[in-house]
């Protein structure tokens, strides 16, 4: 919603919003484009809109909702106000998936930029080559992150559908969004529906890893691709690795073999480079640029995002919260920290991960981390009692394997253990991980250790 208010102040639109907190690297970004944010909700702030623009976080009861149907003000989702504004004119390539979008969305934005095509896109994060998550361009192509959460609580379908997309990247799929979906088979019955809109001279490009995404794209007319490790159309294989930089070849049966440098790592990222590199080659970008584009991508703000370094202690800041997302995070920083302490810090913030739904797959996410601490989850009060997470079985099981855990409600409790319990000895990583402000955590953390 931020990002599309910046997008409609850039094209020239008067733009107000309203939300109960902001953090930044958004509350930063709006101030900085001009938009005046009200803090909290109330029928006086709508004023007398053209358009009012309704996020998919806004329930009946709302007050500037209900004033806004009273009043018969006119209304879109942002899914539609984003197709209406910006999308229709574009040969739209769409990054859904479980994981992997907002690093994807953005790879193939800066390789396309890289090669002169001067796109539009939208990314569910800042890109750090731009310091911004959208651009409007002159060319044909639109990149968009697809998120499969509903559009609004008039339009229950996911924003990826309101899209329609021409190009589609399938990243994984697993489950997710427990606050609106019941189990898989209805996550993957709209995918169905995504890939049954993609056009016939378009492309789907694949994981070969997930089975699901190969049955949920088998009948579509479009041109199909897989991506990933052996076996796949498009697959890769690390050749080194040093705490600078990764070197990778991508084979592909009709491009031949490329030699990419990657200064992001770990088998999450190689295969959202794969599955970007795939999606350029099959669009007609040279080699030359797109080896140009990975070696100059500087990756995406919260993902994998080093935020502090003096040596002995680095910090590290992720959007995990799914628990495959958790673990792979602490698996791939583990492989080049080898010898380091690692302090996993985690936030259950978002409505799937304060419910119980992944819990058993939670306790075994943090295996490779040496220091865990969890923060007793934001709001728990607002899932039914029969749904809640239980943080406290969760650690004793995981005490029960030998790992070192605390639990809290307190931010500065987690700070306060960091700084009074770091090995000064060895070097130590702390990864914070959390998809909300996780209470400012982050700048506190950094100048608590500044100050120990």
């Amino acid at each position: 919603m931020g990002t599309l208010a910046g997008m409609l102040k850039q094209k020239g639109f008067f733009v107000s919003g309203s939300d109960e907190n902001v953090y930044p690297p958004m509350s930063d970004m709006l101030k900085n484009w001009g938009i005046n944010i009200h803090s909290g909700f109330n029928a006086e702030n709508i004023g007398n809109p053209d358009l009012v623009i309704i996020g998919n976080a806004i329930s009946r009861g709302n007050p500037e909702a209900e004033h806004v149907l009273n009043l018969k003000v006119p209304y879109a989702s942002m899914a539609q106000a984003l197709y209406d504004f910006f999308l229709k004119e574009k040969e739209i390539i769409s990054i859904s998936g479980t994981h992997g979008k907002t690093t994807t969305t953005a790879l193939l934005s800066h390789i396309l930029i890289t090669a002169g095509e001067d796109p539009s896109f939208l990314i569910g994060g800042v890109s750090k080559n731009y310091n911004t998550n959208f651009g409007i361009g002159g060319g044909r192509y639109f990149v968009i992150e697809g998120d499969e959460y509903d559009s609004a609580f008039f339009e229950k379908i996911p924003k990826f559908i309101l899209y329609r997309p021409h190009h589609l990247i399938l990243t994984s799929l697993e489950f997710d969004h427990a606050d609106i979906y019941k189990n898989i088979d209805e996550i993957a019955l709209w995918f169905r529906r995504l890939v049954n809109i993609i056009p016939s001279n378009g492309n789907i490009v694949y994981s070969g890893e997930y089975s699901l995404l190969k049955e949920i794209s088998s009948k579509s007319l479009s041109k199909r691709y897989t991506f990933g490790k052996s076996g796949s159309d498009f697959n890769y294989e690390l050749i080194n690795c040093s705490e600078k930089s990764c070197i990778i070849k991508i084979r592909s049966g009709g491009f031949g073999d490329i030699i990419l440098e990657s200064g992001i790592f770990g088998d999450f990222n190689f295969q959202n480079i794969t599955s970007a590199v795939s999606m350029a080659l099959l669009l007609g970008i040279k080699v030359k640029d797109i080896q140009l584009a990975i070696q100059s991508f500087a990756g995406v703000r919260r993902r994998q995002e080093l935020i502090f370094d003096n040596g002995m202690i680095k910090i590290y800041e992720d959007f995990a919260h799914h628990p495959t997302a958790i673990r792979g995070v602490i698996d791939e920083i583990r492989k080049i920290h080898p010898d380091s302490v690692i302090w996993a810090i985690y936030e259950p913030r978002s409505a799937t991960s304060r419910r119980n739904v992944l819990q058993d797959e939670l306790v075994n996410s943090f295996g490779h981390a040496d220091k865990i601490i969890i923060k007793k989850p934001y709001r728990l009060n607002a899932i039914p009692a029969s749904e809640r997470i239980d943080i406290e079985s969760i650690a004793k099981i995981i005490t029960s394997k030998g790992l070192d855990i605390i639990t809290t409600d307190s931010t500065e409790e987690i700070i306060n253990c960091v700084v009074e319990s770091i090995d000064s000895s060895n070097r130590n990583i702390i990864i914070i991980m959390s998809n909300g402000g996780f209470d400012g955590i982050y700048e506190k953390m950094i100048n608590a250790i500044k100050n120990c």
